[in-house]
């Protein structure tokens, strides 16, 4: 029976997920995420490579690369239209000619670096698979990687203000966030070795001097801690720390204590985003005005499940890791789809002001990743 739930909950995913594909790659969502946005679509590209759909993620990386700017930055973010208050309640508005690419957080707060890490990382995914055009964006690569090493301190890229995935925080500094993917962007990239692109070794260099400075100042000894800035803050983020576990970053010490921290904040199908919760003046006031103070606090999202259910099996945990999909196979079941978001008692987000989106093409793509 369990394995014909995640069957079906996979069916779902897939249905889900290529709702979301567009001329030119995938968008975050059908209701009000409609743009391009580049950790949605590109951490979806993940499932979308695990059921084949190889095409619609070289438009992805093509789309997001066309964009580059001269320094090296790739947007976060490329708007199909403008911003509306209509658009937040899903109606129709109206649609560029041309996309436009955002590099800063909101169009005027902090560059925002997700964008370009995430593309390395898909880039190398797909030459992993043979895409013999990878070698096209040699220079690009290299002016993205130039940038990158601008934005360090201490061999750690340094966010900005609220510039990452939970942008409804105050946070700054040293991101675990920004850099894992940047730690795992320079492996995938390694592996495009005699295609013509940068060194294999230099990159490895890299990515060994990263992983020891995210180790010297993030590790506080039961799990990797949320950001450093003038100290580090030691909050569990679950998504990025079972991250590391699933992509082969940590020592078996450092993902046993990871996995029992997680164990500690399953609720429902999934993790808890943060623990502890940030203190309510660590919300972004918009949030609390339009009164979602618990965004990327108390609310239920698929990543953190996902991540686990894949960390687990990374660890040889397979029993604990096929009961993690079995849950999340159920929630996907019992509402019909991938949601963004959910309440505690696990229903989806439905508030005055805003609802879940869905279909919730990150969630649904990762889904199929973690099945894979």
């Amino acid at each position: 029976m369990s394995g014909d739930e995640i069957r079906k909950a996979e069916e779902i995913a897939k249905r889900d997920l290529r709702a979301c594909y567009e001329n030119e790659g995938i968008i975050a969502g059908r209701h009000h995420f409609t743009d391009y946005w580049a950790r949605d679509g590109l951490f979806a590209a993940l499932g979308s490579l695990a059921i084949g759909d190889e095409e619609i993620v070289r438009k992805e990386i093509e789309l997001f690369f066309s964009h580059q700017r001269a320094d090296g930055l790739i947007p976060y973010r490329i708007m199909r239209g403008p911003v509306s208050i209509g658009k937040y309640l899903g109606r129709t508005t109206r649609v560029y000619e041309n996309p436009r690419p955002t590099y800063r957080l909101r169009g005027i707060g902090a560059e925002v670096l997700d964008g370009t890490t995430l593309s390395l990382l898909i880039l190398g995914e797909l030459a992993e698979r043979g895409w013999r055009e990878a070698s096209k964006f040699a220079k690009p690569v290299e002016k993205a990687l130039a940038y990158l090493e601008g934005r360090e301190k201490d061999g750690l890229l340094q966010d900005g203000l609220m510039a990452e995935w939970n942008d409804s925080t105050y946070k700054r500094g040293a991101l675990l966030y920004s850099n894992a993917i940047y730690w795992r962007a320079l492996g995938s990239l390694a592996s495009l070795e005699g295609i013509g692109l940068l060194s294999r070794e230099n990159l490895l260099a890299k990515q060994k001097f990263l992983a020891r400075r995210i180790r010297d100042k993030l590790w506080n000894g039961r799990f990797f801690s949320d950001w450093y800035d003038w100290k580090r803050q030691d909050y569990f983020n679950s998504f990025c720390n079972l991250l590391l576990v699933a992509w082969g970053f940590t020592t078996d010490e450092e993902a046993e204590k990871i996995l029992s921290e997680a164990e500690k904040s399953q609720i429902s199908f999934t993790v808890e985003n943060v623990a502890p919760w940030y203190p309510w003046w660590r919300v972004d006031v918009t949030n609390r005005i339009i009164g979602l103070p618990d965004y990327h606090n108390a609310l239920l999202w698929w990543q953190p499940g996902i991540a686990y259910a894949v960390a687990l099996a990374h660890e040889g945990r397979k029993s604990e890791a096929r009961q993690q999909m079995l849950l999340m196979s159920r929630q996907a079941l019992k509402y019909g789809g991938f949601y963004e978001c959910y309440e505690r008692t696990g229903l989806p987000v439905k508030r005055l002001v805003y609802k879940a989106e869905r279909p919730f093409a990150w969630a649904a793509g990762m889904f199929l990743w973690a099945v894979d």
